[in-house]
């Protein structure tokens, strides 16, 4: 299937995302019973779910798991599911439309680290892995923790892995490899704002790889959705 690239205000694309994911995640449901919802952090995604709240999406049976997270703890200002839990979870949760089982927040310990990240992985192995991927263009390209020509994006672990390098603070932070990422059913990645443009000139370069953009990964996937702001000013 051919990547659907809409380009609107940003209003418009933030409105068009949540009724991206209700739709995805309806049809998974309805095929799988069931639907995985895997998203990232940061600005640009909170009023996103702001809307997808009001989306008729039968979230008894979506299970949220992260794509990526920073080494801290859940109640940490630099948490990605912290963001989440604030604007989509809780007041999903408070609403009795989501089970509270069904969010699964990566538990960082500094001591067990690595078997923190193989507990995630076991959980969504459990769960039949991602059904639809929420991501973010970072001002370079990157999605998740995977960075352009870094170690992240080269890396051949198929599932989720632990780096302490990352180009962007903080250094260490969990994230989905790129075979992971490949494995999901739909994916979405937003380019919002005039400092993404120079990643979204990178995406649409034919001569750049995802070692380049690794933005450009969820071309690859069976159903791809990608949505760019057009700058008023």
């Amino acid at each position: 299937m051919a990547t659907t690239i809409i380009e609107a205000s940003r209003d418009e694309c933030e409105k068009k995302v949540a009724e991206t994911i209700a739709r995805l995640l309806n049809k998974f449901v309805e095929e799988r019973g069931k639907a995985i919802l895997g998203i990232c952090g940061g600005r640009s995604i909170s009023a996103i779910f702001n809307h997808l709240r009001e989306q008729a999406v039968p979230w008894k049976h979506v299970h949220i798991m992260m794509v990526d997270e920073r080494c801290v703890t859940l109640n940490s200002l630099e948490s990605n599911y912290r963001l989440a839990q604030e604007t989509l979870i809780n007041p999903l949760v408070a609403s009795k439309k989501l089970p509270a089982d069904n969010a699964h927040p990566f538990v960082y310990d500094e001591t067990h680290a690595i078997k923190a990240i193989l507990k995630y992985q076991s959980t969504l192995d459990a769960l039949e892995g991602f059904d639809v991927i929420l991501t973010s263009s970072g001002e370079d390209g990157h999605i998740a923790a995977l960075y352009p020509k870094h170690n992240s994006i080269r890396k051949e672990n198929t599932g989720f892995f632990l780096m302490t390098d990352a180009p962007k603070p903080p250094a260490k932070k969990m994230t989905a490899s790129r075979k992971l990422l490949l494995k999901a059913r739909a994916g979405i990645v937003v380019f919002f704002g005039k400092e993404k443009e120079k990643a979204w000139a990178l995406f649409n370069d034919p001569t750049k790889t995802i070692i380049d953009c690794p933005a450009k990964l969820i071309t690859h996937l069976p159903e791809s959705y990608v949505f760019h702001t057009k700058e008023t000013s």
